[in-house]
């Protein structure tokens, strides 16, 4: 009885010492706790994760290996496994680990992360985008965001090839992005490969024009609009050198303004946007629309301001003859003096 208590006490004094980074002595003190046999799922563990620390990367993976082998309760063997197989680029086995805790917590951030990279790194780029659209919810945007940040913390690592690697993941979802070529420029800026460099920068301009056009739309102002894509526009203003596109990157800013319930600031942006170009219908709506929500958060005066802009963007559709959208602008009006307000954000 004694023994078992001084060894509980012994136990208890490794992480005493681990915090005081005396990392000797601990490993000294579960080596004898495992010599006398002393809760061996917990010493073993507890000496696997010490090693990993110490690089003992062989000594760790018998101990988790040991665990996971003989135990029933292993789910923190298998999570400091998966970190220690990726680590050592054992990538199969990170992946195999890191199923095996999601499926006992499937909303455990690094494990999803982990098997993200290892299926990167062993090049199965087949089932990167599939298992990516289930973590994410099928948003692209987030994925997009998830490989920037690594491969940001990788290039802070000087692991350019895995920086690269998961860089190029992002064609899987949206090809030829300025932000990834971008970045992939930065990496071969820092390895001394400027020529590669000035490629991709030249390549950046050639692709930027087409690819903001083609993921900028226009849409009304109650239409459930992305935050993470509206701040991922907005993003794109750095490559805008000739600033060719001031009036759409003005209307995204009020619908980043809006959505994050910032209205004053989202009415300064559509009246921003009208001053950049007066004879494009969309500002107008967007500010009348802002205008009416306003008026209906006891703010009755701008009614008048809210149809004055909504008669403008009518006589810029029916000049264009566009039918279909002046008569959704004559119905907007009639909505707007019937005196029911739908208060809705972008």
């Amino acid at each position: 009885m004694l023994d078992s208590v001084k060894q509980f006490i012994t136990l208890i004094s490794v992480d005493k010492l681990i915090n005081d980074k005396n990392y000797e002595l601990a490993l000294e003190k579960l080596n004898e706790l495992i010599q006398n046999g002393f809760r061996l799922d917990e010493t073993y563990l507890k000496r696997g994760i010490l090693c990993r620390k110490l690089l003992m990367n062989e000594d760790a993976y018998s101990d988790f290996t040991y665990v996971i082998s003989h135990y029933e309760n292993t789910y923190k063997a298998h999570e400091e496994r998966m970190f220690l197989n990726c680590e050592i680029k054992n990538y199969p086995q990170a992946v195999t680990d890191a199923e095996y805790v999601l499926g006992y917590n499937p909303e455990n951030a690094e494990a999803n992360r982990i098997k993200i990279l290892s299926l990167i790194y062993s090049e199965k780029y087949d089932l990167v985008r599939d298992y990516m659209y289930s973590v994410y919810n099928n948003n692209k945007y987030k994925c997009i965001r998830f490989l920037l940040n690594e491969s940001a913390v990788l290039v802070a690592k000087d692991e350019f090839s895995n920086a690269l690697n998961v860089l190029n993941t992002i064609e899987l979802f949206d090809k030829d992005n300025p932000i990834k070529l971008f970045s992939e420029a930065n990496i071969y800026s820092l390895a001394g490969d400027i020529e590669k460099q000035n490629e991709l920068m030249s390549k950046i301009d050639s692709v930027f024009p087409k690819y903001f056009i083609s993921h900028f739309k226009f849409g009304d102002i109650y239409e459930d609009r992305d935050l993470l894509e509206v701040c991922f526009l907005l993003e794109l203003r750095v490559f805008d050198k000739q600033n060719l596109f001031a009036y759409p990157m003005t209307i995204l800013e009020g619908y980043k303004n809006n959505l994050e319930g910032k209205i004053i600031d989202s009415k300064e942006c559509f009246e921003r946007a009208v001053q950049i170009n007066p004879n494009k219908a969309e500002a107008y709506v967007l500010l009348g629309e802002t205008l009416q929500l306003m008026s209906g958060y006891d703010n009755p005066e701008f009614r008048a301001e809210a149809q004055k802009n909504y008669e403008t963007a009518l006589e810029i559709y029916e000049q264009e003859n566009l039918v279909s959208k002046a008569d959704a602008m004559k119905r907007q009006i009639r909505h707007l003096n019937s005196g029911i307000f739908e208060h809705q954000k972008i």
